[in-house]
């Protein structure tokens, strides 16, 4: 599962890139025609899915053979995941709100519900708080998912996540054609396809093999698929005369080409790539980059405006004599980022979410007393 992380690591990375580098340079130009933000995010979405459906089986596993209640999984899932995800969480969105950071005091109970993408939906696109729209999609599904792989028979969860999967470009397409909304990639239903895929793929090595579960389930044609979509979703970028028919048709479009890949990438990374790109997704520094993406996502936005506001980086580089250059802006602002998150993840994360040991899906033998004495 080491490599996983490193693909967590290349996520956050592309997302960085994506925002740090200014509109007028040719990287950014790269960039946007590929959405290479828009991918990290969806490589996220599928891990998601796939780690977090393979946690809920496993302890649907415990369950039946402890003859623990299924209230028990529900119980450990929500408060691993609110140990995991809330104390950074709000502790940021805090402590921007203290710092003044626009437009967090303004918006600040949107995101503190996790309703960021709706907030975006019904307000539009502002500031440094964008980034949270993705969180809000990931605390929706964790909200939801557990209550259909605990409660669906194991013989029809197969169907319910293909289900699950065709949801997402079905309301895209009608969605996104009905209202040519700008937000219609970040519901919670549009990214059911890149989170169901990686589902699938936890559902499959649950069920099958070791050696069946290494098999793509969309095989060679679904990766030439998702190939061919996303080349697609670079020429309708390209069209001089972008109607909202193109824009909605690109948004259509992106997250599956995004899922087949991805879920190719996260399938082979589960069961360990060997070679060359083996040894890269296992140095430490990348896996280490993944152990902190949480992090490194939750901070990054706010550097900018920190920088520009607080910190008067250029005025300083000029004294200094040296020219403050947008490749020296860029990294220093992933620099940043990725410092204040080590420092979050060793002195406040890792304490907090190391009291996840007091909640483990497995071996709770109390419990099982319990429901039995009951």
């Amino acid at each position: 599962m080491l490599q996983l992380d490193a693909l967590r690591a290349f996520a956050v990375l592309a997302v960085l890139v994506s925002h740090f580098c200014p509109v007028t340079s040719k990287v950014f130009t790269i960039t946007r025609l590929i959405d290479l933000g828009g991918l990290g995010v969806r490589l996220f979405f599928v891990l998601s899915g796939f780690l977090i459906t393979g946690i809920l089986l496993r302890s649907k596993r415990y369950c039946e053979k402890d003859g623990l209640p299924v209230w028990h999984a529900f119980r450990q899932f929500y408060i691993r995941r609110v140990l995991r995800i809330f104390p950074l969480f709000y502790f940021s969105l805090g402590l921007a709100a203290l710092l003044n950071i626009s437009p967090v005091r303004q918006t600040f109970v949107w995101h503190a519900g996790f309703l960021t993408n709706f907030y975006i939906y019904f307000h539009d696109w502002k500031g440094a708080t964008n980034h949270f729209w993705s969180l809000a999609v990931e605390e929706q599904f964790y909200l939801a998912w557990p209550w259909v792989i605990l409660l669906v028979s194991r013989r029809r969860l197969y169907a319910t996540i293909l289900v699950t999967i065709a949801i997402g470009p079905i309301f895209r397409v009608l969605f996104g054609f009905s209202t040519g909304s700008d937000a219609t990639p970040i519901f919670p239903l549009s990214c059911l396809d890149t989170l169901g895929v990686g589902a699938l793929l936890a559902l499959r090595r649950d069920q099958l093999t070791a050696q069946q579960s290494r098999q793509y389930p969309f095989g060679k044609a679904g990766l030439l698929l998702g190939f061919a979509v996303l080349v697609a979703f670079i020429l309708l970028g390209e069209l001089h005369h972008q109607t909202t028919r193109i824009r909605m048709t690109r948004y259509a479009i992106f997250d599956v080409g995004a899922a087949l890949l991805a879920g190719w990438v996260v399938l082979r990374a589960s069961t360990g790539f060997r070679g060359p790109i083996g040894k890269l997704l296992e140095l430490k520094s990348l896996i280490y980059l993944g152990t902190i993406s949480y992090g490194i996502y939750v901070y990054h936005n706010f550097i900018p405006t920190l920088m520009s506001e607080n910190w008067h980086l250029p005025a300083i580089a000029g004294l200094l004599g040296r020219p403050y250059t947008w490749p020296l802006d860029s990294v220093l602002k992933g620099a940043i980022a990725i410092a204040v998150a080590a420092l979050s993840w060793h002195f406040f994360e890792r304490p907090i979410n190391n009291l996840r040991r007091y909640f483990k899906y497995e071996g709770d033998r109390s419990a099982k007393k319990i429901s039995r004495r009951a």
